[in-house]
């Protein structure tokens, strides 16, 4: 919290437009996360609803279904990656918005 503060002042003393105060920053900050979280868990959430489709179908396919993730091993890991890191994208973003509801909330109280 010293930092935002330190560069805020920084950016004031070195002739910045400053329009925003760190309660503005900090409400913009947490939108903006709240609108990135609902657009990975409805990423996440069409992800695992066409994963399992795919399971579905290929359920009484494995013959086929072993040949097509062979074939497509290098795509298919590289699709993992991805949505792995879009997980964990989401969990950051989760906490962050935890953290910034509480610095939000401390602030609240010290006005």
């Amino acid at each position: 919290m010293k930092i935002v503060k330190h560069v805020i002042i920084l950016f004031q003393q070195e002739g910045w437009p400053m329009k925003n105060s760190l309660d503005e920053i900090i409400k913009e900050r947490l939108e903006n996360r709240l609108e990135w979280k609902n657009y990975l868990g409805w990423l996440i959430t069409h992800r695992q609803l066409h994963m399992n489709a795919k399971k579905k179908f290929y359920e009484d396919k494995p013959f086929l279904n072993l040949i097509l993730k062979l074939y497509f091993l290098p795509y298919n890991t590289m699709k993992y990656f991805i949505y792995r890191c879009d997980c964990h994208k989401f969990e950051m973003i989760e906490t962050e918005i935890k953290m910034l509801k509480k610095v939000r909330g401390n602030q609240d109280e010290q006005s």
